[in-house]
This record gives structure tokens, sequence and C-alpha cells, in this order.
């Protein structure tokens, strides 16, 4: 979100120079830089003790591709407690553990996404109202079959490359 006006009093916004961060919204009421802010999601797979990912098709918007679980960051949760939070949301699968593979930004969304990697016992997928379908692959069907060049594609060759190490 870039700022126009102040979130707090409503004073409008006036430029000014912010140390090495150039020209920034200023509250010359409130006295303080008024930064752009993004929302900040987590974005996972989930790979079972056979080396297969889970991935899903959403129940809303794009319903043809598979992608990661995902969700935005609740105030007072870590990254990862988020990611495991929306897996077991999504599809009722509870990770033995989740770790941080790498990050991107979703310029379409203006969202930060922290990708994850989360273990966990291989179980049946049960989908939430969210979620169209949810399926086990392979890592190499997994690639194949997400949209090329995506941030999901990164995080699913990320986890593939990991597994192979």
């Amino acid at each position: 979100m870039k700022f126009t006006y102040c979130p707090d009093c409503g004073a409008e916004a006036v430029l000014r120079q912010i140390g090495d961060e150039g020209e920034i919204p200023f509250c010359e009421h409130c006295n303080r830089p008024l930064f752009d802010y993004f929302s900040t999601c987590v974005l996972s797979v989930v790979r079972n003790d056979l080396g297969e990912l889970a991935l899903i098709r959403q129940s809303y918007g794009d319903t043809t591709r598979y992608v990661g679980v995902a969700g935005y960051m609740k105030c007072g949760e870590t990254a990862e407690e988020a990611a495991a939070r929306e897996i077991a949301e999504e599809i009722g699968i509870t990770p033995d553990k989740v770790h941080y593979v790498l990050s991107a930004w979703h310029g379409a969304r203006d969202q930060l996404m922290l990708c994850f990697c989360a273990d966990a016992k291989k179980s049946a997928l049960k989908c939430s109202g969210e979620v169209a379908e949810a399926r086990w692959f392979s890592p190499k069907e997994a690639a194949e079959i997400v949209r090329e060049g995506s941030i999901i594609q990164r995080l699913v060759l990320a986890v593939a490359t990991e597994e192979n190490q």
C-alpha cells in the first residue's frame, strides 16, 4: 500500500527525504515516515515420507492449475506457524517439520511470499471449502503440472533438489 494520507490522523502526506531511502511520504502532524507496506504470505508444499509432494487446485480464482498451499500470515504468528496452520486448514495434514526454502515477490498482488517445505507422513488429504482437489505427485510430476516460471514451480524445484542432496 502506498500512502497519500496518514492512516492515523488523516493528514495529507508530503514527500520528504529520509536518509538513504529517498523521498518517502511523511506525515508532518504525526512526525513519521509512511513507508509502503505489503501483505506477507506463506506458500508451502508438503513432502511425505515417500518423497511425494502435495499440491492443490483452489475452488476459487484459477481452478484449473495446481498450486501450493498458501495463505496470509496473522498477527502474532511466525511464518512457520502460519504455514503449518494453512496446511492443516486446507488439506488436513499436521506437518512434523516446517522449514524455510526461499522468498519471492509476487508483484501482481504486492505480496512477499515466504516459501516452505513441510514434512509429514503420507495420509489422505482432506480438502477444505477453499480447495477443489488435493493430490500427491512425484517431484518431477509436480514441477511439470504447475505453471511454468511461477513461484510454486521455483519452490517445487528447490524442494526436489533438496531431496536429492
